[in-house]
């Protein structure tokens, strides 16, 4: 596997080229390479600022060059040659012969890594390379692929959307040696055996973490002097998830086939076999969630796939509502407060007269003002009831807080199962070859009369 890097180079371009150059790191100087420039720091320095003087009128910011850093996992094996080979076949993929610059490849660390050294100036146009959060992906989508077909595994997803993040970061991630990890890891095994949710707080108070349940769960792990809240740590962690996941310990999580197009073809016989093999799996994925369900034909399917969408748009709706009322009751609370805590300079300031009274007003301006502004909208609001109590206000806040929560774990629910049923139309249709645009919504809103076993 291969985890991507880059930063930018404000300066000193040449102690930058020197460093991943070095001899004693590049075999000898064997595992360096380069287009459009020399492999020598002191050239290639003077051959980046050529370019570069070309467009010194169009730049805007002091990125003068990038550095990309391609690490691989000690768990590959991989050679440095091959190494070496992947980091030209990126460089040239990215930069499309367009930007100079220079391959290294280090095999003096625990795990072998390149370092690509590039001008942000092109040749060709003196056009500036754009680096964003998108650019950024498509660098690492095509370092996987590389990986892919040269039989290397790939980072994870989850790892692999972490933006910036270095190879130690990854490998301390992977280690499990910084407490998020340490905390993560903890809830993650206590989830897989326990059966309630009441159940996993008590095992995790038992492994001396202290838990705090309000709007949001939150984690103490003995070490830390604050709270860290479950969402912190990933949507994973949030209290509808964890409670969904003790629920739902075998969900099947469902991913899309892999059209095996000509264009996929030419991708090499790797990415062939591992396409195979993922489809494969996600085929088997498909047969146990379609019996789990009950689906024996299109008519079945599609018939869940719309109550499950109604279900979810309707939950989404009550929360809504709920939450508008939660906002109507707590602005009531407010007022009534704000009203009671100023009342007491309101009956003082009726009782003066005069010059005092004036005087008072000068010292008191901005509470009276708030106490005339809630006695008026409390009386706008109840023209034609009573003004209700607070703790009766409270109490009615506290149990819409309670159905709120109680909503959003449904709703959770309701979100996991209609992301799975989407991934298994979207199979479905390709497999059954409906995916032209003219068909778009064939598949929903086609009234199946027919009992087709899929």
């Amino acid at each position: 596997m291969a985890y991507v890097k880059i930063k930018p180079i404000h300066s000193n371009i040449e102690k930058a080229l020197e460093y991943i150059t070095n001899p004693d790191k590049t075999s000898n100087s064997t595992l360096v390479s380069s287009y459009g420039c020399s492999i020598s720091p002191k050239d290639a320095k003077l051959e980046f600022e050529i370019v570069n003087k070309k467009a010194i009128k169009k730049r805007k910011d002091s990125v003068i060059a990038r550095h990309l850093i391609q690490s691989f996992s000690p768990e590959d094996n991989i050679t440095p040659e091959l190494a070496n080979k992947i980091g030209q076949e990126l460089a040239t993929e990215v930069l499309k012969n367009e930007y100079q610059y220079v391959v290294a490849t280090h095999m003096d660390k625990g795990h072998i890594h390149n370092h690509i050294i590039f001008n942000t100036t092109s040749i060709t146009e003196n056009k500036k390379y754009r680096s964003n959060k998108y650019t950024y992906k498509n660098i690492q989508k095509i370092s996987d692929r590389l990986c892919i077909e040269n039989s290397l595994n790939v980072i994870p997803k989850s790892i692999e959307e972490r933006k910036g993040k270095s190879y130690k970061e990854y490998m301390e991630t992977k280690k499990g040696s910084s407490w998020k990890e340490i905390m993560k890891t903890d809830i993650d095994n206590t989830i897989n055996k326990c059966s309630t949710f009441n159940e996993f707080i008590e095992e995790m108070k038992k492994q001396n973490y202290v838990i705090k349940q309000g709007k949001y769960i939150s984690f103490k792990h003995p070490n830390q002097e604050r709270f860290t809240r479950g969402k912190t740590l990933g949507e994973k962690y949030s209290e509808e998830s964890i409670r969904y996941r003790i629920s739902n310990p075998n969900k099947i999580e469902l991913n899309k086939i892999i059209e095996i197009n000509e264009k996929i073809k030419s991708k090499g016989a790797g990415f062939k076999k591992y396409a195979a093999k993922k489809n494969i799996e996600e085929l088997s994925k498909m047969t146990k969630i379609m019996s789990e369900n009950n689906i024996n034909s299109l008519l079945d399917f599609n018939n869940l796939y719309k109550e499950t969408f109604l279900k979810l748009n309707q939950s989404n709706e009550t929360i809504f509502t709920i939450n508008k009322k939660i906002e109507a009751i707590s602005s009531d609370i407010n007022l009534i407060l704000t009203w009671k805590k100023t009342k007491d300079i309101s009956d003082e300031y009726l009782k003066l007269e005069g010059n005092e009274k004036d005087k008072f007003i000068v010292e008191h301006q901005d509470a009276l003002n708030s106490h005339i502004l809630c006695q008026k909208k409390l009386k706008e609001k109840y023209s034609k009831t009573k003004i209700p109590k607070l703790s009766t206000l409270k109490d009615e806040l506290s149990q819409l807080e309670n159905t709120l929560k109680e909503e959003i774990i449904e709703n959770y629910s309701l979100k996991q199962d209609y992301i799975t049923f989407s991934k298994l139309k979207d199979n479905i249709k390709y497999i059954l070859g409906l995916e032209s645009e003219g068909e778009k919504n064939y598949f929903l809103n086609k009234k199946f009369d027919i009992n087709v076993e899929i």
